[in-house]
């Protein structure tokens, strides 16, 4: 087949939970199709680029990152329209331009978007859409608005919810497939678009990169790993830094937390305290996770399934998580993992495992053994092909009753 996959962050190195899935699955795809990958790209990706079309076909449109006191301002201007922000703020003329042009060249068979975010572009009548959600958006602005204290950044987020949720049901509905991460996804949208084929296509980890090591542990030492530009990953560090690890430290006044993950200086300064080191963004996580006593996933917002946990199991580690950070992952607590969802049950969950190695050895091994039969990407992209041949055999069907894909006319122009 011909395949585009398209994305609003460009997927390589691939740092990031998001660049991770859209990555792996695309060169397991390529292993078998004609793939092409269209992303936006920064100025300072160039090399990036180069090196990813040495595997698989790429175009890249340019981009600038926006201030934050731009995306602020953006933000508050969108609370007058109809319209979700984050359609928005993917939205340029130059990437319209590049997927026109794309399509026009070549006939692709899928073209898969990362996110139905990118509805907010038009596609040639005919095409066959896949929407492969990274999370059920909604889900997450509803939830950020429930955790959210900052009163103005509540209201955005319910008022953005009740958007995207109107947007994402509807196109569930036009799509030609749609694309979850978890079992416990798949009835969210089937129940919105009943006849639309949705399958389950998990996160998967690379078992060869990540895997136990041999490297000593240092006692009585944890670690958290996210990009802190990301709400949910925020909120789950700041968690972790001022209810959990003061009551850690009240026992342990010598333990030790490492934050590792890219994030603006303010938030790195904000993070720091005594006995917590925040490295910023690291070019090998796994240093970082082999030598900790625990890792911790104290997770409170967001959806999907998350990497940092099925990475932290294929390297046979002692894991703490909130019962949100690993959900969608078919992990029981006390067999592959611990979960706790209080601060008082979360320290006392890392202590334990401080005070019991053997414990956490156990679990590590079992952790390791669930990612190794149901988590490879190599798993994962085959559960794609199916829904591929699905949509396109429906497609060219005239029994399938299927209409022609059209983007909505409202998203179109210079003001989308």
């Amino acid at each position: 087949m011909k395949i585009l996959i398209v994305s609003a962050q460009f997927p390589y190195p691939p740092r990031s939970g998001f660049a991770m899935r859209v990555y792996q699955l695309a060169r397991q795809l390529a292993g078998r199709h004609d793939v092409t990958i269209l992303s936006y790209a920064w100025a300072h990706e160039r090399e990036a680029v180069a090196a990813l079309a040495e595997e698989i076909s790429v175009h890249a449109v340019q981009r600038e990152p926006m201030s934050l006191r731009a995306k602020r301002t953006a933000q508050a201007v969108s609370m007058f329209s109809a319209r979700p922000y984050y359609c928005r703020e993917v939205y340029s003329a130059e990437m319209q331009r590049a997927i026109r042009d794309l399509c026009s060249d070549r006939a692709f068979e899928i073209v898969q978007l990362e996110s139905s975010f990118l509805c907010a572009f038009e596609f040639p009548p005919g095409t066959n859409l896949v929407i492969d959600e990274h999370n059920i958006e909604s889900e997450v602005f509803r939830r950020m608005c429930e955790g959210e204290k900052a009163p103005h950044r509540r209201l955005f987020n319910r008022v953005e919810y009740a958007r995207f949720r109107r947007f994402e049901q509807r196109w569930w509905n036009q799509a030609g497939g749609c694309v979850v991460t978890s079992d416990r996804e798949l009835p969210v949208v089937t129940a919105q678009a009943p006849h639309t084929p949705a399958v389950v296509v998990p996160n998967g980890v690379d078992l060869d990169y990540f895997q136990p090591g041999e490297v000593p542990v240092q006692p009585d030492t944890a670690v958290f790993n996210g990009i802190l530009t990301y709400r949910p990953n925020v909120d789950a560090a700041s968690y972790l830094v001022d209810e959990i690890w003061p009551l850690v430290r009240r026992q342990r006044p010598n333990a030790r937390l490492t934050i590792v993950g890219r994030a603006r200086a303010e938030e790195t300064e904000r993070l720091r305290r005594p006995g917590v080191e925040v490295t910023g963004e690291v070019p090998d996580i796994r240093p970082f996770l082999a030598q900790a006593s625990v890792v911790a996933a104290p997770v409170r917002i967001g959806g999907g399934t998350r990497l940092k946990i099925v990475e932290g199991l294929a390297m046979g580690k002692a894991m703490v998580s909130t019962s949100l950070g690993c959900e969608g992952i078919p992990v029981r607590d006390r067999s592959h993992l611990m979960i706790a969802n209080e601060p008082e049950a979360f320290a006392a969950r890392i202590i334990e495992l401080f005070d019991n190695p053997r414990l956490g050895s156990e679990l590590g091994r079992a952790g390791r053994c669930l990612v190794e039969r149901e988590y490879s990407w190599e798993l994962a992209s085959e559960r794609l092909e199916p829904l591929y041949r699905h949509v396109t055999e429906r497609a060219s069907s005239k029994a399938g009753g299927s209409q022609p894909w059209r983007a909505p006319v409202d998203f179109v122009g210079s003001d989308a």
